[in-house]
């Protein structure tokens, strides 16, 4: 409702669609498309708007963000606030072991 609230906004039409492609023990991976006209003079302000709802509405709401495929930048400022000090201090310490020059996904897990 926080994504279709978000695109709604804009005055567009939506069609929303969802499947579950992987069930785990402590959830499953859902994955949502959605279908509307795009905003040819803000799209990536379009799809900012959406990708806060939508995080915003997953966090509020107690879920993980997180994907069989990982997290990625797109998601880094949430992470953040998903995080406790003692998982980001784990995740700093396990970086600086195993990847001292910071070559391997820069970016990805800690800004």
């Amino acid at each position: 409702s926080a994504v279709l609230g978000a695109i709604r906004a804009a005055g567009r039409h939506i069609e929303a669609f969802c499947h579950m492609s992987h069930s785990y023990h402590d959830g499953a991976c859902l994955y949502f498309s959605f279908f509307f006209l795009i905003d040819a003079a803000n799209p990536i302000q379009q799809w900012q708007r959406i990708k806060q709802a939508a995080s915003n509405a997953l966090l509020k709401n107690g879920a993980a963000l997180s994907h069989h495929h990982g997290i990625g930048s797109d998601h880094l400022a949430h992470l953040q606030k998903q995080q406790g000090p003692l998982a980001r201090a784990g995740l700093q310490a396990l970086k600086a072991s195993f990847d001292p020059e910071g070559t391997l996904n820069p970016g990805k897990l800690m800004s």
